[in-house]
């Protein structure tokens, strides 16, 4: 499954950065998030390779939703394009998302940066990899000597909503402030690409308060 996971996100990274390098429209979600006619090209051409080459497998994306099974346990969960709004305003650390899931658990995970040509993707007990703009990869080791302490930890958020300093209505409030205060830096950093740099030991954790199935799985 990891195989096709990564030609998955490999065919659909040209068509992600020709239209990245051309501006297009968006459009509003009911919840605010944007969509672009590029989601929707890559969500329905990486379903189409899932279809190929596991025809039984029931796919969940973001665009279009789940295709198979009423209730879903195990398959394919794509995200076409994670951090659309970095995508739409010429940020380069969007990323297209793939997981496989087998009854809930995450077997297989790809995050593919298309524009930064990096991909770190990671099989359960085949351990996680960093592949760069060469084409080369390397295992990723995790870090005996990671700080126990937020206080001396590097922590990242991917945005204020629905903390302490965009409080709205009827939702969770996290206290991002107090983490703030508390981690010995604190820095903003793009949706899934701050939880690919906790991957590679560049930050030691990471913050996302608003977080759907394919946002998570890979």
């Amino acid at each position: 499954m990891l195989a096709i996971a990564l030609e998955a996100a490999k065919s659909v990274r040209a068509m992600t950065v020709e239209a990245f390098q051309g501006a297009g429209s968006f459009d509003y979600k009911p919840d605010r998030s944007v969509v672009t006619e590029t989601d929707l090209r890559v969500e329905s051409a990486l379903r189409e390779h899932f279809a190929q080459h596991t025809p039984d497998v029931p796919i969940l994306g973001e665009e279009f939703g789940l295709e198979g099974d009423t209730v879903f346990e195990s398959g394919w969960v794509i995200d076409p394009i994670d951090g659309t709004r970095a995508f739409i305003y010429g940020i380069p650390l969007f990323s297209t998302l793939i997981a496989y899931v087998e009854k809930g658990e995450p077997i297989v995970g790809v995050i593919s940066f298309p524009a930064i040509s990096t991909v770190v993707y990671a099989a359960k007990g085949q351990g996680c990899y960093l592949e760069t703009h060469n084409g080369l990869s390397r295992r990723l080791t995790l870090g005996t000597d990671a700080p126990k302490e937020v206080a001396n930890a590097v922590i990242s958020a991917s945005g204020i909503h629905s903390s302490t300093y965009n409080q709205r209505e009827g939702t969770t409030i996290y206290h991002l402030d107090r983490v703030v205060s508390c981690a010995r830096d604190f820095i903003f950093a793009n949706d899934a690409y701050q939880h690919a740099m906790v991957a590679t030991g560049r930050l030691h954790g990471a913050i996302d308060t608003i977080m759907k199935p394919w946002d998570s799985a890979a």
